[in-house]
């Protein structure tokens, strides 16, 4: 179940808000000198490394191993690795808490890395795949009781059983760097979360 979507095209922006497309009432407000310019098909937010897009905590994006969740989003890197982890995509337990997911560029390639909080701490997983600079990559991350999975360019490229449960990360959610840390430059676009697992299919037409 679908349960927010930013697009980021113009008839979708309110002043320096986004709006959700799924009318959830889930906007992401622009932080500093993050921008909405032209994209992969209509627009997409631009991003520093400094900048960020930010979504309010809200009982609709308290996401639940049990039921599954997923998130999925374009992202273009147009910059080279700067010797530190440059984030993506980050959403606490609750706010100001412990990371509850993360997904970050490495220090010294454009590969990701994904992070998952437990019971028993933090998961991580990396990606095999290589993201291409200046170029749109499909990246799809999916949570079930059987694991977690990562998806690139609509393929599954790696996959990690989870022994532990989940704690649920019902924090806001930060597109780029989480607070006070190095994020993304580059661009990303239809951004998606999910209430439920995707399999494969689906995402194969996400990424389509």
């Amino acid at each position: 179940m679908l349960i927010a979507h930013w697009t980021f095209d113009v008839e979708d922006i309110d002043g320096s808000r986004v709006n959700d497309t799924t009318g959830g009432g889930l906007p992401a407000a622009l932080d500093g000198g993050a921008e909405i310019v032209p994209g992969r098909d209509g627009e997409a937010l631009s991003l520093d490394g400094g900048t960020r897009a930010v979504v309010p905590a809200a009982p609709q994006l308290v996401l639940s191993q049990v039921f599954g969740f997923a998130v999925a989003f374009f992202v273009n890197v147009t910059a080279e690795p700067i010797g530190e982890w440059r984030g993506l995509f980050y959403k606490p337990v609750a706010e100001h808490d412990a990371r509850g997911i993360g997904m970050w560029l490495y220090p010294d390639a454009q590969r990701l890395r994904v992070q998952l909080f437990t019971v028993k701490g933090p998961e991580y997983m990396d990606s095999r795949a290589v993201l291409s600079p200046g170029e749109w990559t499909h990246v799809a991350f999916v949570v079930d009781t059987d694991g977690m999975f990562l998806y690139i360019n609509g393929k599954l490229d790696v996959a990690v059983p989870l022994e532990h449960a989940v704690v649920t990360p019902a924090g806001p959610i930060y597109l780029g760097g989480e607070p006070g840390k190095p994020g993304l430059t580059g661009l990303m676009d239809d951004v998606r979360v999910y209430a439920s697992a995707l399999d494969g299919e689906a995402v194969r037409a996400l990424a389509d």
